[in-house]
């Protein structure tokens, strides 16, 4: 199984930014539904990242 870059960096920043990042999605006074947005985000860039590959590399 071959890994994306996009997916190799998603992960390296993740675990760059985790301790911050945990402490932002977190808080006590966010609202409710930001760990969501992140998580939407995510799946967003990783759709657009899948899209640049031509369809006899998947």
């Amino acid at each position: 199984m071959q890994v994306t870059r996009g997916l190799f960096l998603i992960f390296g920043l993740l675990f760059l930014f985790f301790p911050s990042l945990s402490n932002w999605l977190f808080e006590t006074d966010a609202a409710w539904y930001r760990p969501h947005v992140f998580a939407a985000a995510l799946v967003i860039v990783s759709y657009l990242l899948q899209l640049e590959r031509s369809s006899d590399e998947l």
